[in-house]
């Protein structure tokens, strides 16, 4: 396969484009690019995701996989199914806990502590998450369905599916990914008009007395 640089410089070329167009499409340096092109530069998986979107170039030519990019959405990957992507000669590997990201966007990413033997019962709730066996084992129910989960394996379930979990011996941590926001803070005006809210008076202390004329 001829290097990432020389592809991605004859894919610019085919199109008429100069650097400068394609960083304005890219939205990268003119500067970065060029060292790209001329495999100067370590290419991230996102400066080449948007290298490609802007040359409509399929990614998956330009780098190698540990195997098939599309495979069937399973709910629970384990560590040695997860897909892993290395770009060109780069040192820099990743690695994809699960088939497809979601298509919601992540609000909060945690770490949950089970103690040994803790159960959580189900609580449905919106969107997505996507979780990651730090540390320790654990059992997770889909309805029906048991998935004994160990350290690097990862799952991915609709939030609204009834699940639990139960955690093993020695506990479980797990990273957590989900796409609804738990917790929202209080704005800092609302919090500052709570503390100088005045005092409720009693209603006969607001009465005025109506005023009199005076006739002449």
């Amino acid at each position: 396969m001829p290097d990432i640089g020389v592809q991605l410089r004859r894919a610019r070329q085919e199109r008429g484009w100069t650097l400068e167009t394609l960083s304005v499409r890219s939205g990268l340096s003119t500067g970065f690019l060029s060292q790209v092109e001329r495999d100067q530069s370590t290419l991230s998986i996102v400066s080449l995701a948007a290298i490609c979107h802007a040359l409509d170039l399929p990614m998956d030519k330009l780098f190698t996989t540990s195997g098939p990019l599309l495979r069937a959405r399973n709910r629970v990957t384990e560590a040695a199914a997860q897909l892993r992507i290395q770009i060109g000669d780069s040192a820099v590997a990743y690695r994809y806990l699960t088939p497809q990201l979601p298509i919601a966007p992540i609000e909060e990413l945690l770490i949950a502590e089970f103690p040994a033997g803790v159960r959580q019962e189900a609580t449905p709730h919106d969107g997505e998450e996507l979780g990651y066996v730090l540390a320790g084992s654990l059992t997770l129910w889909v309805g029906e369905e048991e998935h004994k989960l160990a350290p690097g394996d990862s799952y991915r379930i609709a939030s609204r599916e009834d699940h639990r979990y139960e955690a093993g011996r020695s506990g479980a941590r797990i990273l957590m990914a989900v796409t609804e926001r738990f917790i929202d803070a209080a704005p800092a005006g609302r919090a500052k008009r709570a503390r100088k809210a005045p005092v409720e008076q009693h209603p006969t202390s607001q009465r005025k007395e109506p005023r009199r004329h005076v006739t002449h």
